[in-house]
């Protein structure tokens, strides 16, 4: 009985492939352990402590400068300040703060991730001197407000348009700015892009043109493998929070916001880079959408740096046409 010869050449092939197949295996689940870890890290709230109401980087110095300053801003207007609830649309209870100084119009100032109401006290004085209420809040998964995780500016839109719906019934108010940073003004763009009918203008500190984009940003600044830990993450992003980073991008939404819009663009932010602010700006519909950039400051740290010029621009934004 005779043998038929063996290929040697497909020996080869099967080998490659197996070692191919094997070796991607491996490191899938190998990233998907980073994946999961950088996921909890920044968007789990694991317990009470994590993202509470306090200095979220008491060691950076800049940092602190704005919080004690905001709280300080805080002390001195207590006496107007009325402690607000909202149940958002899936059942959650969101905690912040009204400061009624007898203006017929407010500004919502909605932080970034892993801040709260006390970080946006920093921006209200800003709006107090421009004749307005103010609304901070604690965001989802943050503060007093419930929640596990964060949900990339998406899920925060919905708390968004609850909190304005909460003001406007509560104490009659019909005219409403919106001053979102980082994830605070992608919930803005989406909050415009579905035309409340009750937001007059949208400032936006640091937008960036999808929330996948942006993790792999962080993921290269932490050194780690882009892919395939971002694309993990996005898939923990569906499964967890329920929501597609992959196909929802704040890019996209820009297309229907209408109503006025100031873009405030740092050219040292590394979390929202600065080569997308033009087209994340031509991208939306708006007839009036200035921009203004600034030289110096740290991705949400623009005003610190640039206090009169951030000032001017966001005052003479608000205030036009009345």
């Amino acid at each position: 009985m005779v043998c038929a010869a063996v290929n040697p050449v497909l020996i080869v092939v099967i080998v490659v492939a197996l070692l191919f197949i094997s070796g991607s295996v491996f490191m899938w689940f190998y990233c998907m352990k980073i994946a999961k870890k950088q996921y909890t890290n920044m968007f789990v709230r694991e317990t009470k402590e994590k993202w509470a109401r306090g200095n979220s980087a008491p060691e950076n110095a800049e940092h602190t400068v704005m919080f004690n300053a905001g709280m300080k801003w805080g002390e001195e207007n207590a006496s107007f300040m009325t402690e607000i609830e909202v149940t958002s649309f899936d059942g959650l209870k969101m905690k912040g703060e009204y400061f009624d100084f007898g203006f017929d119009r407010a500004a919502i100032i909605m932080a970034g991730r892993a801040e709260t109401c006390k970080y946006c006290y920093y921006f209200a004085d800003l709006y107090q001197k421009n004749n307005f209420n103010i609304i901070v809040v604690d965001p989802r998964a943050a503060g007093l407000s419930e929640g596990l995780y964060t949900g990339a500016g998406m899920l925060e839109s919905k708390d968004l348009e609850a909190w304005i719906g909460l003001v406007h019934e509560q104490f009659k108010i019909d005219h409403f700015v919106i001053h979102g940073i980082c994830i605070g003004s992608v919930a803005a763009i989406y909050v415009a892009s579905r035309h409340n009918p009750y937001v007059d203008r949208i400032v936006l500190e640091g937008p960036f043109i999808s929330f996948y984009n942006v993790l792999c940003q962080r993921t290269r600044n932490l050194g780690k493998p882009t892919f395939p830990v971002c694309f993990q993450m996005g898939l923990l992003f569906k499964k967890i929070a329920g929501i597609n980073i992959f196909k929802n991008k704040p890019i996209d939404a820009m297309k229907r916001v209408e109503v006025p819009m100031l873009m405030i663009c740092g050219r040292q932010d590394k979390s929202s880079l600065p080569k997308y602010f033009d087209k994340i700006n031509q991208a939306s519909a708006s007839k009036e959408k200035p921009m203004v950039w600034f030289d110096e400051g740290a991705h949400s740290h623009l005003r610190i740096r640039n206090l009169k010029a951030y000032d001017k621009a966001v005052s003479d934004f608000v205030n036009c046409g009345g």
